[in-house]
């Protein structure tokens, strides 16, 4: 999400998160890391690991709802992704032994998280230059309306193609962050 400084407006994410931003993003990319490096894994091991990077997703989301200034109607949006996400964290920690199921859980909760996204981007007044952000919301939903249709016959397939969306938008969260940073120190 961009944070530029607009003329005559306040920044739009106080100091604080940048760092909250980094550590679910380096979070979701570890979680990737260990899908893509470990696609042997029992289907439960599995859930608990797909729940775990729902839960970094919705952690992300509730930076952006109670981080951000946005208005409120986009904060209420994002705390209701959130709670999706969380939702569906709830149901792969508890999927049994279901690779369709768990695709399934996965690919909603980033198909309503890029959705919700792009929606921020759009609508806020506060993103200059949101146009990078709305790019990263519709990929996020691209690849989570892929994770939902496409018929991963195994694990194995299942947990690479994961994993490696998963360090794509733990890396795209870690580079918001560090611009924050980066534009907080300026702003000093």
């Amino acid at each position: 999400m961009p944070a530029h400084r607009i003329e005559g407006r306040t920044e739009v994410f106080p100091d604080w998160a940048w760092q909250s931003l980094v550590v679910t993003g380096g979070c979701s990319a570890m979680l990737g890391v260990v899908l893509a490096v470990w696609p042997d894994k029992s289907v439960t091991v599995a859930g608990i690991l797909f729940g775990l990077v729902l839960v970094a997703s919705a952690a992300m989301q509730l930076v952006v709802a109670f981080g951000a200034r946005i208005r409120t109607a986009l904060k209420v949006l994002e705390v209701a992704s959130a709670i999706i996400a969380l939702g569906l964290a709830a149901w792969s920690f508890s999927s049994g032994e279901s690779v369709a199921l768990l695709s399934i859980w996965i690919g909603m909760g980033w198909t309503v998280r890029g959705i919700v996204l792009a929606i921020v981007a759009v609508w806020s007044e506060q993103f200059q230059g949101a146009g990078r952000l709305e790019l990263v919301g519709l990929a996020t939903m691209a690849a989570g309306l892929v994770v939902v249709v496409v018929p991963f016959e195994s694990m194995t397939t299942l947990s690479i193609a994961v994993g490696l969306l998963t360090i794509a938008l733990g890396v795209s969260e870690i580079l918001l962050g560090a611009r924050l940073e980066r534009e907080a120190v300026e702003r000093v």
